[in-house]
């Protein structure tokens, strides 16, 4: 059963410094493709190339291994396309098992890459190319299995509609929702991340990694956020800093999408928001920051 839970920050040094082993992310670099006769994946990562690429006549690949890289001599390339019959689908790849039926146009992910210890970020390099205001999204998810089932304990996700055409540093904090050591983790990318995908959006994903700093990160684009839950006072103490407050905004969100709070970085009091919850109902909530076209996300579980 989920829980409230603010993550302490000297418990994940204290984590750190007593030996656990920091997680490396599946051949985070792409330099390691599986090759098959129709198309290639890179190891460790699952894609929907298998099931797209066998299609008779319309075939195709939405993830390829690309010389246009960060680091090392290959990154991931991600591409939504339109396929007749079916639709536009977005270029898609998880480090889990991906798992497409074709005849219900349904998928499910399950499982995951196993993780050692309780990572505070997901961080990275990407270049990204939309069509028709787009987005794409890089985003980690952490579970603790109990009795066969997993429990979601942490998640971060990064997400821009920009046009981000020179290899850029990307970062994600993760938010720990429960006092579990996670065992699986799930990180996904997606080169559409809206309802209805644009063909030719292009992600390309490069030098994935997982991060444990808590001080601040200049390059950081999150190190400006910092979001307390005051559970005493029911309220969220939003503070950010942020050269242009301008272009910022932050939106509190229902969970069936509903906007329950939205103020502009021009209302904001010198960086600093409070937003009351003692007259919601119990449940879960959406914080969002936007900062420039980029998306951050934290996800709350409020107990008025």
């Amino acid at each position: 059963m989920k829980r409230s839970f603010l993550v302490s920050l000297s418990l994940i040094f204290f984590q750190i410094l007593t030996g656990w082993s920091q997680t490396p992310v599946p051949n985070h670099d792409f330099e390691e493709w599986n090759i098959f006769p129709n198309y290639e994946d890179p190891v460790g990562w699952d894609t929907p190339n298998e099931e797209i690429s066998s299609i008779p006549i319309f075939g195709t690949t939405l993830v390829t291994r690309s010389t246009d890289h960060y680091t090392g001599s290959y990154s991931a390339r991600l591409e939504s396309k339109s396929i007749l019959l079916i639709g536009t689908i977005p270029g898609f790849m998880t480090c889990g098992t991906l798992t497409i039926d074709l005849a219900t146009l349904s998928f499910e992910i399950t499982g995951g890459a196993p993780v050692y210890d309780m990572p505070t970020h997901l961080k990275g390099y990407y270049r990204f190319f939309p069509q028709g205001g787009d987005s794409c999204a890089i985003g980690i998810g952490l579970f603790k299995t109990i009795d066969n089932t997993p429990y979601e304990v942490g998640i971060g996700s990064f997400s821009t509609k920009d046009t981000v055409p020179d290899w850029s540093y990307f970062s994600a904090w993760i938010d720990y929702d429960m006092i579990l050591q996670p065992d699986t983790m799930n990180i996904i990318a997606l080169s559409s991340a809206t309802e209805t995908p644009t063909a030719g959006s292009v992600l390309f994903v490069d030098n994935l990694f997982l991060d444990y700093t808590v001080g601040v990160d200049p390059q950081d684009p999150a190190s400006g956020i910092n979001i307390y839950n005051d559970q005493e006072t029911k309220r969220l103490l939003v503070f950010l800093e942020f050269d242009r407050m301008e272009a910022t905004r932050i939106t509190l969100y229902s969970m069936t999408g509903q906007s329950l709070v939205m103020v502009s970085g021009e209302e904001m009091r010198n960086g600093k928001l409070v937003v009351p919850y003692d007259r919601l109902r119990q449940g879960i909530y959406i914080l969002e920051v936007v900062h420039e076209g980029k998306r951050f996300v934290k996800k709350y579980f409020l107990i008025p």
